[in-house]
């Protein structure tokens, strides 16, 4: 400060300045100055250069973590894993979906004593679906209506395929078709660039 403090000729500015100081002395001598900063924790990391070997847990948790994914796959795989999370209501109740953002999963059974039975071991399989998924992902268990959805056969891992006839051709369709075709084609102007 470049002022005399005790001259009569003191600013406001200057008051302030030495009441600031004043105060920033008597909070020292008090022990009251600025805190201590406290040092951050250091958490010890273990960098692998990718040629340790890591298991396979530990690798799908490291590639989760780096590409920040979150997992809602973990539903998919309950839904896969359904005949081990559940064996003895497998082949009778069908696990339909899996919603992430509420953590219901959903199951239905084919008739209703199976609907009762699942109702029964819902605690039990709400446990074991978070012991498969490695973590809490499924807080409830919806169970639909008997025979809502069809419950898959365990012998038969192949896709449905259903049956829609023979495959029409322009030659097999309809005499309706054909007429609506070359309506349509007059009304149309070929236009090339």
């Amino acid at each position: 400060m470049g002022a005399d403090i005790s001259s009569s000729e003191v600013s406001g500015v200057d008051l302030a300045r030495v009441a600031l100081q004043a105060a920033m002395e008597a909070a020292r001598k008090n022990g009251g100055g600025q805190k201590a900063k406290s040092k951050p924790q250091v958490v010890p990391t273990v960098q692998r250069d990718g040629r340790e070997p890591m298991g396979l847990g530990a690798a799908l948790s490291a590639l989760v973590t780096e590409q920040a994914w979150t997992l809602p796959a973990a539903g998919a795989s309950l839904c896969e894993q359904w005949a081990a999370i559940a064996p003895d209501l497998a082949g009778h109740v069908a696990a339909v979906g899996f919603d992430p953002d509420s953590g219901q999963f959903t199951v239905c059974p084919e008739l209703s004593a199976w609907a009762t039975k699942a109702r029964l071991k819902q605690a039990r399989g709400i446990a074991a679906a978070n012991a498969a998924a490695g973590r809490t992902v499924v807080r409830s268990l919806r169970i639909l209506p008997p025979g809502t959805v069809p419950a898959p056969d365990p012998a038969d891992n192949a896709p449905a395929r259903t049956s829609m006839g023979p495959v029409k051709t322009r030659e097999t369709v309809c005499e309706g078709y054909r007429r609506a075709l070359a309506a349509h084609q007059k009304g149309t102007v070929l236009r090339r660039v």
